[in-house]
């Protein structure tokens, strides 16, 4: 699939889903709407029916106000009687009339004391499984206008009762966010399996043309070899090319062979004093070094020295970052090599003054295959494995990395290992 079809499809998916979950919401919305304002006509309907019981029950006929129950707020109503009540007999009648009604939902009560000029508690009645009404919390009922008594019912836990009725909504919006979840998580494989091939195909591209360039360099100068009457001078010249190109090949299929195999290949820890390995690996750089008038400084402060590590592997990932940074830096390069111990980790830092890295390929740097765009610059070579190399093998060997850079300022990669006294 191309790219700009992938987009297409991606976009076209993207609303789609986007227009589903609009259209679920608006109508689940509305049914909690429909839902809400069923709850509020039956316990108005119910409220309507106590007040009439309670005047009967205190034998006041013709005493219903005109308008007895009103909804102060979405959870709390209120009742006016025109008269004492008394408290056994309003919970026993709210009790019938809400079950009457199928309203399954726990209320509080509190009646309003005209002599007191405050509201007294009644209760918390329990309708729902696992309720303990010793536990409820009690309601403080606001006042409202007026000097007449009234009661006033509290539901608590109204939200819950009304979504309680959605089961089928809500079930069917869980499964629709599953829907949009799955869909997203299947986006995020197929955009990574794309970066992933699009990078192995670089990789191959890559690895092409940097096995070719010294073979087809190789063969040239065999060709010149195989010519009768060659100067020794000549042939010494020719041989020397087919020995570098050789041991370039040799770097190249190492590089590969060493990140292919390096999560397979069984650690040989040891103790290894960190300069030591620092000042070989320096005299294995020292033709390369005045070749090209590479100034290298050393900075080796750490006390103790020591850590625990596989010595093949450390050199290695010392090689990458040296190496990495000659290739990374203007002519002549200058780069930085230093330790130091704080708080028994120590710390080994490869800085150079290069080309450095932006800030947007950060957090991609140790990525398999990834290789930082260097613009106009093409004398850079490599497979984008040796960052990813140096992360894998130093967080093996209990080691951390971390790296700071800069554009046109330098990069400095520094290795963490805990140090041993």
């Amino acid at each position: 699939m191309s790219s700009r079809t992938l987009r297409i499809f991606t976009v076209l998916s993207v609303l789609l889903l986007l227009g589903l979950a609009l259209v679920q919401f608006y109508w689940f919305r509305q049914a909690y709407q429909l839902e809400d304002r069923d709850f509020d006509q039956r316990v108005t309907s119910a409220l309507r029916v106590v007040c009439q019981r309670m005047i009967d029950y205190n034998n006041r006929p013709n005493a219903l106000p005109l308008k007895p129950v009103e909804r102060v707020s979405a959870n709390y109503y209120t009742v006016q009687i025109n008269d004492q009540m008394d408290p056994s007999a309003l919970e026993v009648f709210l009790k019938q009339e809400f079950s009457r009604r199928d309203l399954k939902a726990n209320f509080e009560y509190g009646i309003y004391d005209c002599e007191q000029h405050q509201i007294q508690y009644g209760g918390f009645v329990c309708h729902t499984a696992n309720c303990d009404d010793q536990k409820a919390v009690k309601t403080a009922f606001p006042k409202v206008s007026g000097p007449n008594y009234y009661f006033g019912v509290y539901f608590p836990e109204k939200r819950n009762y009304v979504f309680g009725q959605l089961k089928l909504w809500t079930i069917s919006s869980v499964g629709i966010l599953l829907v949009i979840l799955f869909f997203s998580y299947a986006l995020y494989v197929i955009f990574r399996q794309k970066r992933l091939s699009e990078l192995q195909t670089d990789f191959v591209n890559n690895l092409t043309h940097e096995f070719k360039t010294p073979l087809s360099t190789i063969l040239i100068s065999t060709d010149v070899l195989s010519k009768p009457h060659q100067s020794a001078e000549r042939l010494a010249n020719y041989a020397g090319i087919i020995r570098k190109e050789a041991l370039r090949l040799k770097q190249q299929v190492d590089t590969v062979l060493q990140t292919a195999q390096n999560r397979h290949q069984k650690l040989h820890l040891e103790t290894l004093d960190v300069h030591e390995v620092i000042e070989d690996l320096l005299e294995r750089f020292q033709p390369r070094i005045q070749e090209e008038n590479i100034q290298v400084t050393l900075e080796l402060k750490a006390e103790p020295s020591l850590i625990q590590a596989d010595a093949m592997h450390l050199t290695n990932t010392l090689y990458n970052l040296l190496d990495n940074a000659i290739k990374y830096s203007n002519n002549p390069a200058v780069i930085r090599i230093s330790t130091q111990v704080i708080n028994q980790r120590l710390m080994i830092d490869v800085q150079d003054q290069g080309i450095g890295i932006a800030p947007k390929h950060h957090s991609h740097v140790f990525h398999k295959f990834f290789r930082v765009p260097t613009g106009n610059i093409h004398n850079v070579k490599g497979f984008g494995l040796g960052l990813y190399y140096v992360k894998t093998m130093t967080e093996a060997m209990g080691g951390q990395v971390d790296m700071s850079s800069q554009e046109d300022k330098g990069s400095r990669f520094r290795l963490v290992y805990p140090a041993l006294r």
